[in-house]
């Protein structure tokens, strides 16, 4: 334990609230609740927060707990295991039958650190330690949108027989067991039948000689699932059932969230939104991948620009406002998500915003909005009655010097938005995947390769104003992946992403 600093407690809320550093900060809307799982003089401590994976481990994030009512001050915890978006500890040695104060926190550098809701517990009477089990950290792996695999270790010399072993899971306080066998050891087993899209909690418990021992607690979050159908891929994309999907690259710049809309069900699962891929370095989105269909529209409603609350927000504009001569250029159209409210609100998030000319590229028969128009035209049905079918799109944003195959030449810039020097990008491109006959009612991924085409457009952030996609203005999908860094439509091994025929789509 680090001795953080002492003070006398005259008022034990107000003192825990502050904690005695100056630079704290509520972190309510980041911080779920700390959890206290106390078993004799030992207590397993764990809090899920809303922060993306990474975080937690590279800015620094922990516990905190004091004995209520005493003068010996506040203790770091250690050590603390960060688990995605969760971290934990295990408290041991505690003075028997005394209440306790801890809270979760994450250091925000110069800014000091941000804290979660304090929780408080009491430890039980002391024992003899030989006769309770001694748990490892539960863990959780191959989860899909009804599954997970849950897994603990426990150990015991106890000489009472343990008389029955399960693992406790549930969700809003509803709680289910199942049963493991009684030996002691690893245990593991397949929870089925969960809800896509929720959270869930779960501990191992072990009875023995009258009593219930329970190991720490852990959390995981079901997939949102595509309907009935195939879960995630590990080593590929998250959830193998979204075409779209790019293979996540793994490093401290690129932040991922991936969005389900709430207010918009296919079956009984919350309906996709988009996948955003977003640069801290550029405070600007490096890809947004998505579904275009005819479901997600009907007419443009009212935009309300706000942070990402999945990506941290220290790394995004903290408003709209953006220097000119640049406006805010959409990867996803507003009115490609204008159905529901939800839809709406998380298609003007700023990390589905990057910085476009407002003169040249994002206007009225700007060059963008010409590209725009294009594509609009494979997909939706209003505007081409011999489409139906779904077009998958990577929406792309380029940050390195770019010259076009006209001579045009872009260098990156920066622009100010909302407090952020963010990048400007050079070269934006669309990534495309379809079925071939555009009305045939069959999924892609179901779909052999010459059921298939791919083609993706590039066009340069210094292209003059009236210029209309051409045929010089595509590329294969497979030369945009060499360009980019990253793996498209990876869940469909069938696309075509080394040629495209520009006649296919129209040009």
């Amino acid at each position: 334990m680090k001795r953080l600093l002492t003070v006398l407690l005259a008022g034990i809320s107000a003192g825990f609230a502050s904690c005695g550093d100056d630079g704290a900060e509520k972190g309510d809307t980041w911080f779920l609740k700390p959890e206290a799982v106390v078993s004799g003089t030992t207590a397993e401590i764990s809090c899920r927060t809303k922060f993306a994976d990474g975080v937690l481990t590279e800015s620094g994030a922990g516990f905190v707990y004091t004995r209520i009512g005493a003068a010996d001050g506040y203790f770091d915890a250690e050590p603390v295991e960060v688990s995605g978006n969760a971290l934990s500890c295990h408290l041991s040695d505690l003075e028997p039958e005394t209440d306790y104060l801890v809270y979760a926190y994450l250091e925000l550098g110069g800014a000091g650190r941000m804290q979660s809701e304090s929780v408080s517990f009491r430890t039980g009477k002391g024992s003899d330690p030989g006769n309770a089990p001694a748990f490892g950290q539960p863990a959780y792996s191959e989860v899909t949108s009804s599954s997970a695999v849950v897994s603990c270790t426990f150990s015991y010399q106890g000489a009472e027989p343990v008389s029955e072993v399960y693992f406790l899971y549930g969700t809003g306080g509803v709680s289910k067991r199942e049963a493991v066998s009684a030996q002691p050891g690893a245990k593991s087993v397949r929870l089925s039948g969960l809800d896509a899209s929720t959270d869930y909690t779960f501990r191992l418990c072990v009875a023995a000689g009258g009593k219930t021992y329970e190991s720490g607690e852990a959390a995981f979050t079901t997939d949102a699932g595509d309907g009935p159908g195939p879960g995630p891929n590990p080593g590929l994309t998250k959830f193998s059932g979204w075409p779209e999907l790019p293979v996540e690259v793994k490093n401290g710049d690129y932040h991922y969230a991936y969005h389900t809309i709430s207010d918009f069900k296919v079956g009984n699962y919350n309906a996709r939104n988009y996948t955003v891929c977003y640069s801290a370095e550029n405070h600007g989105p490096v890809w947004v991948a998505a579904p275009l269909h005819n479901c997600y529209v009907t007419k443009s409603g009212n935009r309300s620009y706000s942070q990402d609350p999945d990506v941290p927000a220290g790394i995004q504009p903290a408003s709209k406002s953006l220097a000119d001569p640049y406006n805010k250029g959409h990867m996803l159209g507003n009115r490609e998500r204008s159905r529901t409210a939800v839809m709406r609100r998380q298609v003007c998030y700023y990390t589905n915003i990057a910085p476009q000319h407002s003169g040249t590229f994002n206007t009225g028969g700007g060059a963008w909005n010409n590209l725009e128009d294009v594509i609009d035209k494979y997909w939706d049905a209003t505007k081409n009655s011999s489409v139906g079918d779904t077009l998958y799109v990577v929406v792309g944003a380029y940050y390195k010097t770019w010259t076009d195959s006209y001579g045009n030449t872009a260098s990156p810039k920066k622009a100010a938005f909302g407090g952020q020097q963010a990048g400007v990008p050079t070269m934006f491109y669309y990534a495309m995947l379809r079925t071939k006959n555009a009305k045939s009612g069959k999924s892609v991924l179901h779909c052999s390769r010459e059921e298939l085409q791919c083609a993706a457009f590039v066009m340069s952030h210094a292209m003059q104003k009236g210029h209309k996609p051409s045929r010089s203005d595509m590329r294969s999908v497979a030369e945009v992946e060499r360009l980019s860094g990253f793996q498209f439509f990876t869940n469909v091994p069938n696309a075509p992403k080394d040629t495209y025929n520009p006649s296919d789509w129209g040009l």
